[in-house]
């Protein structure tokens, strides 16, 4: 496994990385499934009646994306809501560890960091400035607002990031924790790292495409500098 990761980063002339998850745990201080439920209720508040999938879900994200579909004249609400929740969150997120040398690494080669994530923009320009943290990226891809369809497994941020920084997907390595963050390096061309931050989740992370699996980011720091 090391010697495939090594060789995945000298193929690789930007890292693409995931936010919530690979950068920081987003909704430490704000729980996802707190914010999901806000959202609910904003919709019932609206006189939506909640398809039962949805009013099971605990995800705030699965709760825009499915608004799209059975309330659609809600999403630009539901989004400007989420949006504030996101960025409350992000003023008590906890960092991931490791990630500090993962940017290390990354600027000792020369490699371009671009964030690529399903959460706002915003929220994620408000965690990288507390963390002192955006001197070290080169840019930010986040969540098409207005546009639920477009998240990750869907390619366009992916392909938005390596535009960013003028380097072909094929130059470029995304590293995630979740199915869609894989699909969308492979609907985008890109190669993937999967990191596994929850026990047994490197299994369904390698089903789901990810050409390498790791456990922690000190590990993809030191691949990183190995690969010079």
């Amino acid at each position: 496994m090391t010697e495939a990761l090594t060789e995945i980063f000298r193929q690789s002339r930007a890292v693409l990385l995931d936010f919530d998850g690979p950068v920081c745990s987003v909704f430490a201080g704000l729980p996802a499934p707190v914010v999901a439920t806000r959202l609910k209720q904003l919709l019932q508040d609206e006189g939506v009646e909640l398809p039962q999938d949805v009013a099971e879900l605990d995800d705030p994200l699965k709760v825009l994306r499915r608004t799209a579909d059975f309330a659609p004249g809600l999403v630009d609400k539901v989004e400007t809501a989420f949006m504030a929740y996101e960025v409350e969150a992000a003023g008590c997120a906890e960092i991931t560890p490791g990630v500090r040398e993962l940017l290390e690494a990354c600027a000792e080669t020369g490699r371009s960091v671009v964030i690529v994530s399903n959460n706002s923009g915003p929220a994620i320009e408000t965690f990288l400035g507390l963390a002192d943290l955006k001197e070290q990226v080169a840019g930010v891809v986040g969540r098409p607002i207005g546009n639920p369809a477009e998240m990750k497994p869907h390619p366009g941020s992916v392909l938005r990031a390596c535009e960013m920084v003028d380097v072909p997907p094929g130059e470029a390595v995304l590293i995630g924790d979740s199915d869609f963050d894989m699909q969308a390096a492979a609907n985008a061309g890109t190669r993937s790292i999967a990191y596994a931050n929850e026990p047994g989740k490197e299994v369904r992370l390698a089903q789901a495409g990810a050409d390498v699996v790791v456990m922690s980011m000190q590990e993809l720091a030191k691949a990183i500098r190995t690969s010079r």
